[in-house]
């Protein structure tokens, strides 16, 4: 991440309209090039970067590990792309430790009653010892 960190873009950086979206289509690539679709929330955690939060074992993460490209597009909750929106190219990198809980923080503030259902969804999986369901970052290095 910049030096903005999961605070939003250093003074003079302007904002990359694609973070202001509720929901966000991300599209990854099979290792024989199929597109899939998933609906993602994203912050902005930089300049001409976004982010979002996963689960490390999710089949997304396992495309990005085989191709970095990305494509972003404003959708419903759903994944449907809205009409008129453009799509966003980028380049993806999934990060742990710090970082992820500085984009943890980010989603908590933008997504804040959304994120209270998900974490409550997450509490039988951590009774069952499989621990919380997001435990990674994808950070987009979107294309200008």
């Amino acid at each position: 991440m910049t030096q903005a960190g999961a605070h939003g873009p250093v003074d003079g950086d302007t904002c990359h309209p694609i973070s202001a979206e509720r929901y966000v289509r991300l599209t990854t690539r099979t290792v024989d090039g199929r597109p899939k679709h998933t609906p993602v929330w994203v912050v902005e955690v930089g300049a001409g970067q976004v982010a979002f939060t996963t689960g490390s074992q999710s089949w997304k993460v396992r495309r990005i590990g085989n191709d970095p490209s990305v494509v972003l597009q404003a959708s419903d909750a759903d994944g449907g792309v809205l009409q008129g929106s453009t799509p966003v190219p980028g380049t993806a990198t999934v990060v742990h430790g710090p970082e992820f809980r500085a984009v943890r923080r980010a989603v908590r503030r933008k997504y804040r009653w959304e994120d209270v259902k998900i974490s409550l969804q997450e509490v039988p999986a951590r009774l069952r010892g499989r621990g919380p369901l997001s435990d990674c970052a994808v950070v987009v290095d979107l294309e200008t």
